[in-house]
């Protein structure tokens, strides 16, 4: 959603910017185009605290992408981005609307891509919210949905000839600064975030510092529930309705081609239902990173205890990475996954690293919120 919240962000910008400097004079719109990608910082700070030895747990988890999705940290980022500006002779009051509008319609145009999205309004309330109007797949040019894309440009555009007609050929100076405007944020947060997909994304999976795994929305690190030790991998869908969940996610481990392994894992489910049941998959990948084919575990619906599923997979003649990946596919419930194994035949070697979800956060310091 990298491109799709710099156009959506500037068209409120435009809008917000028009009806602020018609009340005081005054146009921060850049502000909100600013502020448009603040929620996400949350993919950088679990790594860079993760460096550091610095362990940070939300509600018992480590801190992951989502985790500056509600309007607790949005208070606290408008606040200090006010202090800020307050110093370079801009005002308090105005600074932190207007950065608060930035990192709300964040909230909004995740809520209307992703269902469920993130818990906005926590830590009043744990409810996830969203709508999900349409399927988020990145399908232009891998950065950006054509259908969001095109909805949002339709939107900027509409927003510029709302203000332009407003405000005449001065308002259509504006618009066009916070086109420039969202241009420039726009260039200068690619390489972050390319740098985070190439190098960051495998090892952080957004911001999570689970070891050597990652998770996304509808999924935690459960403390709770477990097979064996004292952790579980959980992923939920709440109600009766088949929806496509987050995931769990491991790094990347290397793999011998054409060999024969043994894949295995345990779950444990709750009230499963719906379209497809939850699975434990593995992928293989080329030298190149490129997918090739999958196995699946597919575990049956309703409520069991713990079951261990278990097959045998041939690699393809390629074959030089794989990954083990967990979520529901259209469908929901509670899903617990543990003591993931994949072994080369002949060998006792399980070769994923932390196959027990055992290891987390280092805690060398460790703030729990």
């Amino acid at each position: 959603m990298l491109l799709e919240h710099w156009i959506y962000s500037t068209a409120i910008a435009i809008i917000a910017g028009m009806i602020h400097f018609k009340k005081t004079g005054r146009d921060y719109s850049w502000i909100v185009i600013a502020s448009a990608l603040a929620p996400d910082l949350d993919m950088f700070t679990g790594y860079i605290f993760n460096k550091f030895d610095i362990g940070i747990l939300i509600n018992g988890n480590p801190l992951k992408h989502g985790d500056f999705h509600n309007i607790l940290v949005l208070l606290l980022f408008a606040g200090f981005v006010g202090l800020l500006l307050k110093m370079t002779g801009l005002k308090f009051k105005d600074s932190f609307i207007f950065a608060g509008i930035g990192f709300s319609a964040h909230f909004f145009e995740d809520a209307l891509v992703y269902n469920p999205a993130y818990a906005f309004l926590w830590p009043l309330s744990k409810h996830v919210f969203g709508i999900g109007i349409i399927y988020y797949q990145p399908d232009w040019y891998g950065i950006a949905n054509t259908e969001v894309l095109l909805a949002g440009i339709i939107a900027m555009i509409l927003c510029g000839t709302v203000r332009t007609l407003y405000e005449g050929n001065s308002g259509l100076g504006r618009t066009m600064k916070a086109f420039a405007v969202g241009g420039i944020f726009l260039v200068m947060t690619i390489p972050m975030f390319e740098y985070y997909d190439g190098y960051l994304k495998d090892e952080v999976g957004g911001g999570n510092i689970v070891d050597r795994w990652q998770f996304t929305q509808n999924a935690s690190w459960d403390s709770t529930v477990s097979h064996n030790g004292s952790h579980s991998a959980k992923i939920e869908i709440s109600g009766n309705k088949s929806k496509k969940s987050g995931l769990w996610r491991s790094n990347k481990i290397p793999a011998k081609p054409n060999t024969t392994y043994t894949f295995s894992s345990w779950s444990k489910i709750e009230g499963a239902g719906g379209n497809n049941s939850p699975a434990v998959r593995v992928v293989e990948l080329d030298t190149n990173g490129k997918w090739m084919r999958q196995t699946n575990l597919v575990f049956s619906k309703g409520t069991h205890n713990w079951t261990k599923k278990q097959t045998k997979t041939k690699t393809n003649n390629n074959t030089r990475w794989v990954y083990v990946y967990a979520n529901i596919w259209d469908g929901y419930g509670t899903f617990w996954f543990d003591d993931v194994e994949l072994y080369e035949e002949g060998a006792n070697h399980n070769i994923i690293p932390n196959s027990g979800f055992e290891r987390g956060v280092k805690k060398n310091i460790n703030f729990v919120i």
